[in-house]
Protein backbone atom coordinates (compact mmCIF):
# COMPACT_ATOMS: atom_id res chain seq x y z
CA UNK A 1 0.00 0.00 0.00
CA UNK A 2 3.09 2.48 0.81
CA UNK A 3 4.85 2.05 -2.67
CA UNK A 4 1.00 2.24 -4.05
CA UNK A 5 0.57 5.30 -2.58
CA UNK A 6 4.59 6.72 -3.53
CA UNK A 7 3.79 5.72 -6.62
CA UNK A 8 0.26 7.50 -6.94
CA UNK A 9 1.82 10.64 -5.42
CA UNK A 10 4.91 10.93 -8.20
CA UNK A 11 2.19 10.05 -10.98
CA UNK A 12 0.35 13.36 -9.58
CA UNK A 13 2.96 15.41 -9.65
CA UNK A 14 3.69 14.00 -13.04
CA UNK A 15 0.61 15.46 -14.16
CA UNK A 16 0.65 18.80 -12.92
CA UNK A 17 3.60 19.66 -14.42
CA UNK A 18 2.38 18.89 -17.48
CA UNK A 19 -0.77 20.54 -16.53
CA UNK A 20 1.09 23.49 -16.39
CA UNK A 21 3.23 23.03 -19.20
CA UNK A 22 -0.06 23.49 -21.57
CA UNK A 23 -0.15 27.18 -19.85
CA UNK A 24 2.69 27.61 -22.49
CA UNK A 25 1.32 25.25 -25.11
CA UNK A 26 -1.51 22.93 -25.28
CA UNK A 27 0.44 20.82 -27.61
CA UNK A 28 2.25 19.33 -24.52
CA UNK A 29 -0.85 17.46 -23.10
CA UNK A 30 -1.62 16.21 -26.89
CA UNK A 31 1.94 14.74 -27.21
CA UNK A 32 1.77 13.00 -23.71
CA UNK A 33 -2.05 12.05 -24.14
CA UNK A 34 -0.99 10.28 -28.26
CA UNK A 35 1.92 8.60 -26.07
CA UNK A 36 -0.68 6.87 -23.90
CA UNK A 37 -3.08 5.98 -26.78
CA UNK A 38 -0.39 4.32 -28.44
CA UNK A 39 1.00 2.60 -25.19
CA UNK A 40 -3.05 1.59 -23.83
CA UNK A 41 -3.87 0.23 -27.33
CA UNK A 42 -0.79 -2.00 -27.75
CA UNK A 43 -1.72 -3.15 -24.41
CA UNK A 44 -4.97 -3.88 -25.22
CA UNK A 45 -3.27 -5.93 -28.32
CA UNK A 46 -1.58 -8.05 -26.28
CA UNK A 47 -4.20 -8.69 -23.71
CA UNK A 48 -6.74 -9.94 -26.73
CA UNK A 49 -4.32 -11.82 -28.42
CA UNK A 50 -2.23 -13.65 -25.44
CA UNK A 51 -3.70 -17.28 -25.60
CA UNK A 52 -4.50 -18.27 -22.15
CA UNK A 53 -4.28 -22.16 -21.75
CA UNK A 54 -6.52 -22.14 -18.29
CA UNK A 55 -9.08 -20.45 -20.05
CA UNK A 56 -10.51 -22.83 -22.87
CA UNK A 57 -12.62 -19.92 -24.50
CA UNK A 58 -9.62 -17.69 -24.85
CA UNK A 59 -7.27 -19.15 -27.45
CA UNK A 60 -5.92 -15.50 -28.39
CA UNK A 61 -7.42 -13.42 -31.04
CA UNK A 62 -6.22 -12.05 -34.58
CA UNK A 63 -6.41 -8.89 -34.55
CA UNK A 64 -5.22 -7.03 -37.16
CA UNK A 65 -1.82 -4.78 -36.67
CA UNK A 66 -2.33 -2.46 -39.32
CA UNK A 67 -5.58 -0.89 -38.32
CA UNK A 68 -4.78 -0.29 -35.50
CA UNK A 69 -1.26 1.58 -36.73
CA UNK A 70 -3.37 3.40 -38.78
CA UNK A 71 -5.71 4.78 -36.18
CA UNK A 72 -2.63 5.73 -33.72
CA UNK A 73 -1.32 7.85 -36.49
CA UNK A 74 -4.30 9.51 -37.77
CA UNK A 75 -5.79 9.84 -34.78
CA UNK A 76 -4.16 13.03 -33.68
CA UNK A 77 -4.22 15.13 -36.88
CA UNK A 78 -7.51 14.43 -37.95
CA UNK A 79 -8.83 15.31 -34.76
CA UNK A 80 -7.09 18.54 -34.89
CA UNK A 81 -8.13 19.87 -37.86
CA UNK A 82 -11.60 18.19 -37.99
CA UNK A 83 -12.79 17.52 -34.35
CA UNK A 84 -15.77 14.45 -34.00
CA UNK A 85 -15.72 14.33 -37.64
CA UNK A 86 -12.06 13.57 -37.63
CA UNK A 87 -12.24 11.20 -34.59
CA UNK A 88 -15.69 10.18 -37.09
CA UNK A 89 -13.06 9.26 -39.68
CA UNK A 90 -10.40 7.80 -37.48
CA UNK A 91 -12.99 5.03 -36.54
CA UNK A 92 -14.36 4.43 -39.89
CA UNK A 93 -11.26 3.95 -42.01
CA UNK A 94 -9.22 1.60 -38.88
CA UNK A 95 -12.62 -0.67 -39.30
CA UNK A 96 -12.57 -0.75 -43.16
CA UNK A 97 -8.61 -1.70 -42.89
CA UNK A 98 -9.33 -4.53 -40.57
CA UNK A 99 -12.37 -5.33 -42.23
CA UNK A 100 -11.00 -5.73 -45.59
CA UNK A 101 -8.19 -7.77 -44.01
CA UNK A 102 -10.65 -9.60 -42.78
CA UNK A 103 -12.17 -10.34 -46.33
CA UNK A 104 -8.75 -11.33 -47.57
CA UNK A 105 -7.45 -13.35 -44.68
CA UNK A 106 -8.82 -16.69 -44.57
CA UNK A 107 -7.15 -17.41 -40.80
CA UNK A 108 -9.10 -14.44 -39.49
CA UNK A 109 -12.53 -15.29 -38.34
CA UNK A 110 -15.06 -12.97 -37.92
CA UNK A 111 -14.57 -13.09 -34.24
CA UNK A 112 -11.22 -11.83 -34.83
CA UNK A 113 -12.79 -8.90 -36.69
CA UNK A 114 -15.20 -7.68 -33.94
CA UNK A 115 -12.15 -7.76 -31.45
CA UNK A 116 -10.45 -5.32 -33.44
CA UNK A 117 -13.00 -3.05 -33.56
CA UNK A 118 -13.20 -2.93 -29.76
CA UNK A 119 -9.60 -2.34 -29.57
CA UNK A 120 -10.38 0.63 -32.13
CA UNK A 121 -12.82 2.10 -29.86
CA UNK A 122 -11.60 0.72 -26.00
CA UNK A 123 -8.99 3.20 -25.98
CA UNK A 124 -8.30 4.89 -28.57
CA UNK A 125 -11.13 6.61 -29.89
CA UNK A 126 -12.42 6.93 -26.78
CA UNK A 127 -9.22 8.24 -25.12
CA UNK A 128 -9.05 10.41 -28.48
CA UNK A 129 -12.00 12.81 -27.83
CA UNK A 130 -9.98 14.00 -25.14
CA UNK A 131 -7.90 15.76 -27.93
CA UNK A 132 -10.77 17.78 -29.12
CA UNK A 133 -11.96 18.60 -25.49
CA UNK A 134 -8.57 20.12 -24.98
CA UNK A 135 -8.32 22.17 -28.11
CA UNK A 136 -11.99 23.40 -28.04
CA UNK A 137 -12.39 23.96 -24.44
CA UNK A 138 -9.04 24.22 -22.79
CA UNK A 139 -7.92 21.35 -19.75
CA UNK A 140 -10.42 22.36 -16.85
CA UNK A 141 -13.12 19.41 -18.56
CA UNK A 142 -10.13 16.83 -19.22
CA UNK A 143 -9.06 17.73 -15.55
CA UNK A 144 -12.64 16.92 -14.43
CA UNK A 145 -12.92 13.39 -16.56
CA UNK A 146 -9.32 12.52 -15.13
CA UNK A 147 -9.92 13.89 -11.53
CA UNK A 148 -13.19 12.42 -10.73
CA UNK A 149 -12.03 9.25 -12.08
CA UNK A 150 -8.87 9.29 -9.52
CA UNK A 151 -10.99 10.74 -6.72
CA UNK A 152 -14.08 8.43 -7.01
CA UNK A 153 -11.41 5.35 -7.09
CA UNK A 154 -10.02 5.93 -3.84
CA UNK A 155 -13.21 7.01 -2.39
CA UNK A 156 -14.50 3.42 -3.37
CA UNK A 157 -11.12 1.44 -2.43
CA UNK A 158 -11.18 3.04 1.21
CA UNK A 159 -14.73 3.03 1.82
CA UNK A 160 -15.16 -0.68 0.35
CA UNK A 161 -12.09 -1.68 2.98
CA UNK A 162 -13.56 -0.60 5.86
CA UNK A 163 -17.23 -0.86 5.07
CA UNK A 164 -18.09 -3.11 2.37
CA UNK A 165 -18.97 -6.22 3.02
CA UNK A 166 -22.15 -7.08 0.52
CA UNK A 167 -20.25 -7.86 -3.07
CA UNK A 168 -22.18 -6.55 -5.80
CA UNK A 169 -20.48 -8.08 -8.98
CA UNK A 170 -18.72 -10.96 -7.65
CA UNK A 171 -18.44 -12.36 -11.15
CA UNK A 172 -16.75 -9.02 -12.47
CA UNK A 173 -15.33 -7.89 -10.05
CA UNK A 174 -14.59 -9.63 -6.62
CA UNK A 175 -13.56 -6.60 -4.56
CA UNK A 176 -16.34 -4.52 -5.41
CA UNK A 177 -18.81 -4.18 -2.91
CA UNK A 178 -22.09 -1.68 -2.94
CA UNK A 179 -20.25 0.50 0.13
CA UNK A 180 -17.27 1.25 -2.38
CA UNK A 181 -20.07 1.64 -5.07
CA UNK A 182 -21.75 4.50 -3.64
CA UNK A 183 -18.36 5.58 -1.81
CA UNK A 184 -16.96 5.77 -5.18
CA UNK A 185 -19.86 8.37 -6.55
CA UNK A 186 -19.62 10.69 -3.80
CA UNK A 187 -15.94 10.49 -4.35
CA UNK A 188 -16.46 11.74 -7.91
CA UNK A 189 -18.47 14.37 -6.26
CA UNK A 190 -15.35 15.56 -3.94
CA UNK A 191 -12.85 15.03 -6.89
CA UNK A 192 -15.22 17.74 -9.15
CA UNK A 193 -15.15 20.01 -6.25
CA UNK A 194 -11.12 19.46 -5.86
CA UNK A 195 -10.74 20.58 -9.94
CA UNK A 196 -13.20 24.05 -9.02
CA UNK A 197 -10.97 24.69 -6.22
CA UNK A 198 -7.47 24.13 -8.07
CA UNK A 199 -8.39 25.34 -11.38
CA UNK A 200 -11.17 27.90 -11.22
CA UNK A 201 -10.98 29.42 -7.35
CA UNK A 202 -7.18 29.35 -7.10
CA UNK A 203 -6.78 29.69 -11.07
CA UNK A 204 -3.65 26.83 -11.16
CA UNK A 205 -2.17 27.79 -14.39
CA UNK A 206 -3.59 25.97 -17.58
CA UNK A 207 -4.44 26.37 -20.95
CA UNK A 208 -8.17 27.43 -19.58
CA UNK A 209 -10.39 28.33 -22.09
CA UNK A 210 -13.78 27.32 -20.68
CA UNK A 211 -14.58 27.44 -16.84
CA UNK A 212 -17.97 26.66 -15.48
CA UNK A 213 -18.37 29.30 -13.01
CA UNK A 214 -18.78 31.43 -16.12
CA UNK A 215 -22.49 29.56 -16.63
CA UNK A 216 -23.65 31.18 -13.36
CA UNK A 217 -21.60 34.33 -13.81
CA UNK A 218 -18.80 32.71 -11.63
CA UNK A 219 -21.40 32.70 -8.58
CA UNK A 220 -19.00 30.27 -5.91
CA UNK A 221 -21.95 28.75 -4.56
CA UNK A 222 -23.67 27.76 -8.02
CA UNK A 223 -20.61 27.18 -9.35
CA UNK A 224 -19.87 24.41 -6.78
CA UNK A 225 -23.37 22.83 -7.28
CA UNK A 226 -22.70 22.67 -10.63
CA UNK A 227 -19.17 20.77 -10.48
CA UNK A 228 -21.02 18.42 -7.29
CA UNK A 229 -23.63 17.24 -10.08
CA UNK A 230 -21.10 16.61 -12.39
CA UNK A 231 -19.13 14.81 -10.36
CA UNK A 232 -22.26 12.35 -9.06
CA UNK A 233 -23.03 11.75 -12.60
CA UNK A 234 -19.25 11.44 -14.00
CA UNK A 235 -18.58 9.37 -11.48
CA UNK A 236 -21.41 6.40 -12.23
CA UNK A 237 -19.47 6.65 -15.73
CA UNK A 238 -16.14 5.49 -13.67
CA UNK A 239 -17.37 2.73 -11.62
CA UNK A 240 -18.59 1.21 -15.32
CA UNK A 241 -15.38 1.68 -17.04
CA UNK A 242 -13.81 0.15 -13.81
CA UNK A 243 -16.51 -2.97 -14.69
CA UNK A 244 -15.64 -3.28 -17.74
CA UNK A 245 -11.76 -3.35 -17.68
CA UNK A 246 -12.35 -5.92 -14.78
CA UNK A 247 -14.39 -8.05 -16.97
CA UNK A 248 -12.07 -7.98 -19.95
CA UNK A 249 -9.21 -8.74 -17.87
CA UNK A 250 -11.17 -11.65 -15.93
CA UNK A 251 -12.04 -13.14 -19.54
CA UNK A 252 -8.82 -12.39 -21.28
CA UNK A 253 -7.10 -14.52 -17.61
CA UNK A 254 -4.55 -11.46 -16.67
CA UNK A 255 -4.31 -9.46 -13.66
CA UNK A 256 -3.10 -6.51 -14.97
CA UNK A 257 -3.09 -4.91 -18.99
CA UNK A 258 0.91 -4.56 -17.97
CA UNK A 259 3.97 -3.65 -15.68
CA UNK A 260 4.86 -0.33 -17.35
CA UNK A 261 3.67 1.78 -13.88
CA UNK A 262 5.46 -1.30 -11.38
CA UNK A 263 2.57 -2.21 -8.59
CA UNK A 264 -0.32 0.11 -10.46
CA UNK A 265 -0.08 -2.27 -13.85
CA UNK A 266 0.37 -0.91 -17.20
CA UNK A 267 -1.17 2.29 -18.84
CA UNK A 268 -4.45 0.61 -19.44
CA UNK A 269 -5.15 -0.22 -15.51
CA UNK A 270 -5.07 3.80 -14.74
CA UNK A 271 -7.20 5.28 -17.91
CA UNK A 272 -9.90 2.58 -17.78
CA UNK A 273 -12.36 4.83 -15.51
CA UNK A 274 -10.80 7.60 -17.48
CA UNK A 275 -12.36 6.20 -21.00
CA UNK A 276 -15.34 5.96 -19.69
CA UNK A 277 -15.47 9.50 -18.00
CA UNK A 278 -14.45 10.91 -20.78
CA UNK A 279 -17.41 9.78 -22.95
CA UNK A 280 -19.78 11.52 -19.96
CA UNK A 281 -17.95 14.61 -19.95
CA UNK A 282 -18.03 15.08 -23.83
CA UNK A 283 -21.55 14.93 -23.63
CA UNK A 284 -21.92 17.31 -20.94
CA UNK A 285 -19.67 19.71 -22.50
CA UNK A 286 -21.93 19.26 -26.29
CA UNK A 287 -25.07 19.80 -24.34
CA UNK A 288 -23.35 23.21 -22.60
CA UNK A 289 -22.60 24.13 -26.34
CA UNK A 290 -26.01 23.57 -27.53
CA UNK A 291 -27.94 25.40 -24.61
CA UNK A 292 -25.58 28.50 -24.72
Amino acid sequence: MLKRTIAGLIMAAILFLIVWLTGFSHFVFDAVLLAVCALATYEMYGATTRADTKIESQKGYKISKISLAFAILAIYPLCYFLGYTGLTFTAILSILIAFLVFIFDDKKTFNDFAVNVVVIFYPLIFLGLLFIINKDFGMIPVMLAIGISTISDAFACWVGASMGKRKIFPKISPKKTGAGFIGGIFGGAVGAIIVYLIFELAKFPTNTIFTFGSLVKDNVLFTILIYAVIGFLVAFFSEIGDLAASRIKRQTGIKDFGKILGSHGGIMDRVDSIMFTTVCVTIIMQIIVLIK
